[in-house]
């Protein structure tokens, strides 16, 4: 499902050139749940966004789902993107001016050939999934933190997409919310999604099926 191979990234300023990776080799079979852990600035969400396409590697290939992104236009890697990867952040980036129905739906606007009405139905199920189905008309100021994770997950799982990168999605949550988001990862993954998720918290990587770990812009 996932393939890195020879992965660098080089981050260049004037006078400071930074490897964010150095050589990373990684595949994910379809299905798994990863985590990826590793001290602060170990490159762990600089490997996340280059699989995301959020990022591009300054050298290396990448592979999804068998498709070799490297030769994508920036159109053809958004649609693909779009279509292939749901995104969960830390901080949630919802969109404080939509309601929660809206926050959802919002990527199936630039997915081809999916009517208003089929949006609309989609989302509703995401929602659902997420326990969420009261909440549609409220606006993300009013939610907890955990609310808008959850949110923030609907609007992943909207496109129905095959690979899910979750960057330290229990991160900004008690211990109590976090188990919760996690329990519904893993609800998902039983379903099929193929999960690669970046965190800090040992019980929660202990959790999913293997643990990456890097340290200085390798893996371990």
């Amino acid at each position: 499902m996932i393939e890195l191979t020879n992965i660098n990234k080089i981050f260049q300023t004037k006078e400071i050139e930074t490897q964010a990776l150095d050589s990373v080799n990684l595949t994910i079979e379809k299905g798994e749940f990863v985590s990826i852990m590793g001290p602060s600035g170990c490159g762990k969400s600089t490997l996340l966004n280059i699989t995301g396409l959020l990022d591009t590697p300054t050298e290396g290939a990448v592979q999804l789902n068998g498709t070799d992104v490297a030769g994508l236009s920036d159109r053809q890697a958004a649609s693909f993107r779009n279509a292939t990867l749901g995104f969960i952040f830390q901080s949630f980036h919802l969109i404080p001016a939509l309601n929660v129905l809206d926050n959802v739906e919002l990527p199936l606007l630039y997915r081809k050939g999916i009517s208003a009405k089929e949006g609309r139905k989609r989302s509703l199920e995401a929602l659902a999934k997420v326990e969420l189905s009261h909440r549609t008309k409220h606006f993300p100021s009013q939610l907890s933190g955990g609310q808008c994770q959850r949110v923030a997950i609907a609007r992943a799982i909207v496109g129905k997409p095959e690979i899910i990168l979750a960057d330290e999605p229990t991160g900004n949550l008690d211990s109590k919310m976090g188990t919760e988001i996690l329990e519904l990862l893993l609800a998902l993954n039983r379903e099929g999604t193929t999960i690669v998720m970046v965190t800090h918290d040992e019980k929660i990587a202990e959790r999913t099926h293997r643990t990456v770990r890097m340290l200085d812009g390798k893996i371990q």
